[in-house]
């Protein structure tokens, strides 16, 4: 008889207890330290660029790392290649188009493999719809998470106010022309895109 209460009395408290809900966080750093940077080699023009034109909301359970969502978002025409004449072809309309897209985004819909590295960091791999000037693919990117609760005002950026971070990194590859970014051209068709972002959930 005391069995079946003590079982009756923690399915009550299961039922009760409140339950964690994944944390919001703010993707458009304060400090405006995060970064992107994309890469172009190609026999005859190889470029580099990059932007710290980031921001999105992700909704990241520590708890559960594989029901996590968001959006990142890019401002496409922050865009700044190491030449400036290049930039400006680069934000035209046979390229981003920035006027008429003035986004890059990549929505989460699902992760998978999750494995967690260290106390804190998880390695997974990350699919979501990658949109670029008006075109959505579905694209998998291995991705890193790094939480680490309690340190926004460590690292400071939003004046007297503490909360947690989220660090994501992720390298992947696509191909422009699936894109119509620039069809045509004397540069190469793969670009390399490298992200590193902090955001922050105050409490």
């Amino acid at each position: 008889m005391l069995t079946k209460i003590a079982l009756a009395s923690a399915f009550a408290v299961a039922l009760i207890a409140p339950k964690t809900a994944p944390l919001a966080f703010n993707m458009k750093d304060p400090k405006g330290v995060s970064g992107l940077s994309i890469s172009i080699d190609s026999p005859l023009e190889p470029i580099m660029g990059q932007t710290s034109a980031i921001s999105g909301d992700v909704k990241f359970d520590p708890a559960n790392p594989q029901n996590s969502t968001g959006k990142i978002v890019v401002e496409a025409k922050e865009l700044k290649l190491t030449s400036e004449a290049m930039t400006g072809h680069m934000l035209q309309r046979a390229s981003l188009d920035v006027e008429n897209y003035p986004t890059i985004t990549f929505e989460i819909t699902k992760i998978d493999e999750v494995k967690e590295t260290s106390k804190g960091n998880w390695d997974a791999k990350v699919t979501g719809n990658f949109t670029l000037k008006g075109t959505t693919k579905a694209m998998t990117v291995n991705a890193s998470v790094s939480h680490m609760p309690d340190m926004l005002k460590s690292r400071g950026g939003v004046p007297d106010k503490n909360g947690d971070l989220i660090v994501i990194r992720c390298k992947f590859s696509f191909d422009r022309t699936d894109f119509k970014v620039g069809a045509g051209s004397v540069i190469g068709n793969k670009v390399d895109v490298t992200l590193s972002t902090v955001g922050y959930t105050v409490k």
